[in-house]
Formats: C-alpha cells, sequence, structure tokens
C-alpha cells in the first residue's frame, strides 16, 4: 500500500468516527432533551425518592459539567503522542456502569432550585450546539492541557467527546427513572 492510500484511508476512517461522533451527539442530546420537554412545569423540582436529585437538578448539573468543555477543547492544546482514544474505556467503565453511584465533584453539584424547565432547556440546546459546532469542525486528535479530568489525565478533544456522550448517557437515564417516578406519583405522561 501506497503512503498516498495509506494516508487517504485514514482520513477516510476519521471521517466515519466523526460522522459516528456527530450521530452519537445528536441522539444523546435528543434523548435527553425529549424526557425533560416531557415533563410537566411543577415535575422538573419533585423529589421522586429520598437523596434523589429532582430533574431540575440533573439538568442543571449536565449543564454545569458540559459547559467548560468547549473552553477547555478550545484551551491550549498540543500534539497527542499517544492513542487518541486511549482513556475512552476509562470513562466508559466510570459513566456507563449504572450500577456505580458516585458523589459529584463540588464544582458541579446543582443549586436546590427551583430550576425553570424552559431555561433549562434552552441552554441545554445552546451548550450541545457549541460543542456540536467544534465536533464537526475542530482536529479531535489534539490534547487540551488546560484542565485535566480528574484522577485520568489530560485527555484529546476526542475524549473530552467522548465524556459529554457516556456522561449524557449516564444521566439521561437517571432522568428517565426520574421521569417515571414522578410522572406515577402525579398520573401523568
Amino acid at each position: 500500500m501506497s503512503t498516498n492510500q495509506s494516508i487517504i484511508e485514514t482520513k477516510t476512517e476519521e471521517a466515519v468516527d466523526r460522522k459516528r461522533l456527530l450521530h452519537d451527539l445528536d441522539q444523546t442530546e435528543q434523548d435527553f432533551y425529549t424526557i425533560l420537554a416531557s415533563l410537566q412545569p411543577e415535575q422538573v423540582n419533585m423529589v421522586p425518592f429520598e437523596g434523589s436529585w429532582t430533574a431540575g437538578q440533573v439538568a442543571e448539573h449536565i449543564l454545569m459539567a458540559e459547559s467548560g468543555i468547549p473552553e477547555t477543547v478550545l484551551g491550549t492544546t498540543e500534539e497527542t503522542d499517544r492513542p487518541i482514544a486511549q482513556y475512552v474505556p476509562v470513562i466508559e467503565s466510570i459513566f456507563l456502569d449504572f450500577t456505580a453511584k458516585y458523589q459529584a465533584p463540588d464544582f458541579i453539584i446543582p443549586s436546590a432550585g427551583p430550576h425553570d424547565q424552559q431555561q433549562l432547556l434552552e441552554a441545554f440546546k445552546a451548550e450541545r450546539a457549541a460543542i456540536r459546532e467544534i465536533a464537526a469542525n475542530e482536529d479531535l486528535t489534539l490534547t487540551c492541557t488546560d484542565f485535566e479530568f480528574p484522577q485520568v489525565a489530560n485527555l484529546t478533544r476526542w475524549e473530552w467527546l467522548q465524556f459529554v456522550l457516556c456522561h449524557s448517557k449516564r444521566h439521561t437515564r437517571q432522568l428517565r427513572n426520574i421521569s417515571e417516578k414522578v410522572s406515577s406519583r402525579t398520573g401523568s405522561w
């Protein structure tokens, strides 16, 4: 195989990965948005069961966790000297293990509320648009050096976007459970 052919195949694989990434970002956005939007405004601030966050708190947490992503991935970067997806299995093992319970870091613990459903939905759409823009247009192979992922390492742009996917899948599941609990208590869905 010629070097030129190898470069073309690598670029094609990157395009396939980017296409999949954009699809997954769109899907996780739609899933989260749909569940949050399906709640009655008063259900957004209902505590579904002892020790749980409200739907509004979950949405605020997602916004807090994702709001720094554009700044982090567009900040200081360097060439990556390791596989660009090296830490994706670590991220997946943390956020897609639905049996594990975690305490959110202090800087992304949501307020007690009350939370305005429409404001949360609009902020979520805007945040995801900014993240999607990065996913569609930036070099995802670079390592971001302004903020180290807690207890892991400096992540590549690709890994930060995989965090967005895994974290939102985890909290979409949580939001769905909350929705089912508060909807059954109020008799609507």
